[in-house]
């Protein structure tokens, strides 16, 4: 894999930002793509990235909309590596929730990170060399109280993507995902509405089914971002359709 071309999609913010900050110090990359909704955040991400060895563009993208996933393509369609850090909350209970709300959720999480990789794969292939990461969550496995939408959309997410990477390996391209545990980020503040505080994550808490996390720490976006690197990265060539657990060991290992 040649140096070139990164795109993180997401990365106005929380674990987006920090793969962008990774990524941007890997020699590998030449050129990072900045993509998302919040443009005055990347635009203040990229002023801080930006080097005389670092080109970084920003450019907008909505991912419930495919024509807008496709204009963003097309203006980096020469990208060697692409993670993919969007995605959306919301909580509500399995009795109550919505149509709307499950479809708002979809839209995003699944058929927009879905179809990201699907454009950015296809254009890999025409040069038979590519790596996708995508960033799913334990509760694409794990049932959560009021994660509904979330939980299903992840595990949707992280089916497709490796049938995805089961069609496009044998021409080059490899897509993994990173599935973490609970990690200190925006989204996270609102995955917790269960629980007193970010710490108590790590104790675990009967009530609301949620186990303790073994190695008594909440995740961190850099941890999630050293191991998007890897997987973006040529030490990972052999490594594909993978959903790697960063949870502390929350889930056993299962």
């Amino acid at each position: 894999m040649e140096s070139g071309t990164t795109v993180v999609v997401g990365a106005a913010h929380g674990i987006g930002a920090a793969i962008a900050h990774r990524v941007a110090r890997e020699l590998w990359t030449t050129r990072l793509v900045l993509a998302g909704i919040s443009n005055a955040e990347m635009d203040s991400l990229a002023s801080t990235l930006r080097s005389d060895r670092l080109q970084v563009d920003v450019l907008h993208v909505d991912l419930a909309d495919e024509c807008s996933i496709a204009a963003l393509v097309e203006k980096s369609n020469e990208a060697e590596r692409v993670a993919i850090a969007s995605g959306i909350y919301i909580s509500s209970s399995a009795l109550t929730t919505s149509r709307a709300e499950i479809d708002s959720v979809l839209a995003i999480n699944l058929y927009g990170v879905f179809f990201t990789a699907q454009h950015y794969a296809r254009a890999m292939i025409s040069r038979k060399s590519g790596s996708i990461v995508a960033i799913g969550s334990i509760s694409g496995r794990f049932p959560r109280l009021g994660q509904v939408a979330y939980g299903a959309a992840k595990a949707g997410m992280r089916q497709a993507l490796r049938v995805l990477a089961l069609e496009t390996v044998p021409h080059g391209v490899r897509i993994n995902l990173i599935s973490p545990g609970p990690t200190e980020s925006e989204m996270m503040r609102k995955l917790i509405a269960d629980h007193p505080n970010m710490a108590n994550l790590a104790d675990g808490n009967l009530e609301s089914f949620r186990p303790p996390i073994p190695d008594a720490h909440v995740g961190q976006p850099d941890q999630v971002a050293a191991a998007a690197a890897f997987l973006l990265s040529p030490d990972s060539s052999h490594i594909s359709f993978h959903d790697l657990y960063l949870d502390g060991g929350e889930t056993l290992g299962i």
